[in-house]
């Protein structure tokens, strides 16, 4: 592996993420949406590992609950109220947390202020359509709020509603658990609050926008 490889996860530190989240390879694997013997050829560290492999386990074991630093150390991540994510790969950071946040024990995500992505959009389409089937997958479901008039559905039709453009907040969230997610599009940051009271309290709001919203008219994008 090289230096520039090293620096985003080293062989070192994936097994000691391992050690530390009591996690067998196959497990790491399954959670980054990468073959076993990926995370194998990167732990032997004999053989390199594609920079899109070595950011998906990264990402996977921070989801997971471990914190990477400098060198080859490894640390359980601290569980603060407030967590700032930037970077490119920040919405990604975010899904894989809704994931493992909700694997287990299940629920739904709510979704508002968002602008879902067409085909135009490229991998970036294409990653949110496997972040969906993952949640699928797991007995996860959403509800999303979109603006009127918004037919640009990913997701489940059922999972939509429409929303009044007066009632379209500029801040995009995402309500999962305990935890809610707000994109700050001014900044290019995501801010997750963990809060069970602030949570449930958002949640409230989102309900009442629910219960005024009405079912995306699919008949603008065609009936199947």
């Amino acid at each position: 592996m090289n230096i520039e490889n090293s620096e985003i996860l080293s062989s070192a530190q994936c097994r000691a993420a391992r050690a530390l989240l009591e996690i067998a390879q196959a497990d790491v694997a399954e959670l980054a949406g990468v073959a076993a013997s990926t995370v194998s050829l990167l732990e032997g560290g004999k053989q390199a590992v594609s920079l899109q492999s070595l950011r998906k386990i990264r990402r996977a074991l921070e989801g997971a609950g471990v914190e990477l630093l400098e060198g080859d150390g490894v640390r359980r991540r601290e569980e603060r109220i407030v967590q700032v994510i930037r970077g490119d790969d920040a919405n990604l950071r975010v899904h894989d947390d809704i994931y493992h946040t909700l694997k287990k024990r299940g629920g739904e995500v709510l979704c508002a202020g968002i602008t879902e992505l067409d085909e135009s959009a490229g991998e970036k389409f294409e990653l949110l359509k496997r972040h969906i089937e993952r949640l699928q997958h797991a007995g996860i479901t959403e509800r999303v709020l979109l603006k009127e008039g918004d037919v640009n559905l990913i997701a489940p039709r059922e999972w939509y509603r429409w929303i009044k453009a007066d009632y379209f907040g500029r801040c995009p969230f995402q309500i999962y658990g305990d935890k809610i997610a707000l994109k700050d599009l001014n900044n290019n940051q995501i801010l997750i609050i963990r809060h069970k009271l602030f949570a449930q309290s958002q949640t409230a709001a989102f309900n009442a926008l629910w219960d005024i919203a009405r079912p995306v008219d699919t008949g603008a994008i065609g009936d199947e």
